[in-house]
């Protein structure tokens, strides 16, 4: 633990002020210099804190200041009752935050405002307040590749009769080819889907100082780097060949696309700064994450839809859409009947591309970290029966009136109203489902090293 050397107060790292900062007598210091008396020879070199563990969900926070952990910042749970210190290998390089706690709720304010249907629980400050900075390990991939690349090529030569004649060309190119900013989240917890929404600018890492650390927290990192190197090694293969294919002499003799075996790998591990909050459902049977990057201030988050805010809103525009149709439009029955038709196609549409969604959430395809913790994960496939009969309910009865085509208008209508009727109860269905895809289920039942289908 790093303590004020002046009083021995609790030290935090101000990003305001961009220095580290006394809680108690308001002592300054750069935190590119030495405030923590140095190690004696022979002691252990590494991250020296205080490992809190969730006995809820399992994750485990570091903090090196004095700070305790009052809930979990990944279930919302207050029980963050075992702690233990712990050394931990120095990581590489850090990032340190560059937005303050302030600036990444106004942030979320701004975002949730623009949102019409949110929940208003997911408005209150006393949820935004649970906001946590953490600092995330990363794995940082390093690639290069010296050498010659011989490349095969093929340039027109002449004609002969019905016969086209090319001469074949092995082209040798000079590479001298590195690649480094390749960085993915070692936190099986922080889903993909977010951390790759929000990228750092890795040219503003310095050399790992734990001085920047403190007032904040650090998760411990539980998949190993080796699952993201052939993602990485594939995104600079794909740019090596892009700009191989744009030179004159590749263009000039056809050249096909070239192969490349980088020979030089290296892996480090960086520490980058995220805000992370976790804000649990009313039932209290979900939750839905909120991450901001501590760098940049860009934020990502998948909003639920409140139930009533939606019904509300679709009798007001219902009422204006009636209005203002029946003012500069006349439509026949047998119109107003395609319409509702094509309502329900649209609805039923919906339904699909919702239950692949779910499937891929479900499976954790869309996350390699998470499915490398947890290989064995099976699922059973997610299918909407609901939601489909009711589409389908709802196409098909202005489809038999339409068939029947009675004489009477008022069959007609009142088909469109009862196919109307089924599409909302399905938009009612479908928001459900919405929710439940930005949403992920009690950490409990997704224990690190548990088994998540129990």
């Amino acid at each position: 633990m790093i303590k004020c050397p002046n009083c021995g107060g609790v030290l935090r790292y101000n990003v305001t002020e961009k220095a580290v900062k006394c809680d108690h007598c308001g002592s300054k210091f750069n935190p590119e210099e030495q405030i923590a008396p140095t190690k004696k020879a022979g002691e252990e070199k590494g991250l020296n804190g205080k490992v809190y563990s969730c006995s809820q969900c399992g994750a485990n926070l570091m903090t090196f200041d004095e700070t305790a952990i009052t809930f979990c910042s990944y279930c919302g749970s207050q029980a963050m009752i075992e702690s233990k210190m712990m050394v931990d290998t120095n990581p590489d390089f850090i990032i340190p935050f560059a937005k303050s706690k302030e600036e990444c709720i106004e942030t979320f304010k701004k975002k949730v405002n623009k949102s019409l249907f949110t929940p208003n629980y997911m408005k209150s400050d006393i949820v935004l307040e649970k906001f946590r900075g953490i600092y995330m390990p990363y794995c940082i991939y390093k690639l290069g590749y010296t050498g010659v690349n011989k490349v095969d090529g093929e340039k027109y030569s002449h004609r002969s009769g019905d016969y086209q004649y090319y001469n074949d060309y092995e082209l040798d190119f000079n590479v001298d080819a590195n690649y480094e900013g390749f960085s993915y989240d070692l936190v099986s917890k922080l889903y993909d889907r977010y951390s790759n929404a929000i990228p750092f600018n890795e040219e503003e890492k310095i050399p790992f100082n734990p001085n920047y650390m403190l007032g904040y927290y650090a998760d411990t990192k539980d998949v190993n780097g080796e699952v993201y190197l052939n993602e990485a090694i594939e995104e600079a293969r794909e740019d090596y060949q892009k700009k191989i294919m744009g030179t004159k002499e590749a263009i000039k003799y056809n050249c096909k696309t070239p192969s490349i075996n980088f020979d030089q790998v290296e892996q480090k591990i960086g520490m980058f700064p995220l805000y992370f909050l976790a804000i649990r459902s009313k039932n209290q049977k979900s939750i839905n994450y909120a991450v901001v990057n501590g760098q940049t201030g860009e934020l990502v988050t998948e909003l639920p839809v409140s139930h009533t805010k939606y019904i509300v809103a679709s009798i007001i525009l219902s009422v204006i859409d009636f209005i203002l149709i029946n003012s500069y439009l006349v439509l026949t029955p047998k119109q107003v009947c395609f319409a509702a038709i094509i309502l329900a196609i649209i609805s039923l549409g919906i339904d699909f591309i919702q239950m692949i969604s779910l499937n891929n959430r479900e499976t954790h395809d869309d996350d390699m970290g998470l499915k490398s913790v947890n290989p064995d994960k099976k699922s059973g496939k997610v299918f909407n029966v609901l939601g489909v009969l009711i589409a389908f309910m709802a196409g098909l009865i202005p489809v038999l009136i339409l068939a029947l085509n009675p004489v009477g208008d008022i069959y007609y209508y009142s088909a469109v109203v009862g196919s109307l009727a089924l599409v909302l109860v399905n938009f009612l269905t479908i928001i459900k489902k919405h929710n439940e895809l930005v949403s992920s289920k009690l950490p409990q039942l997704e224990k690190r090293g548990g088994d998540e289908s129990a």
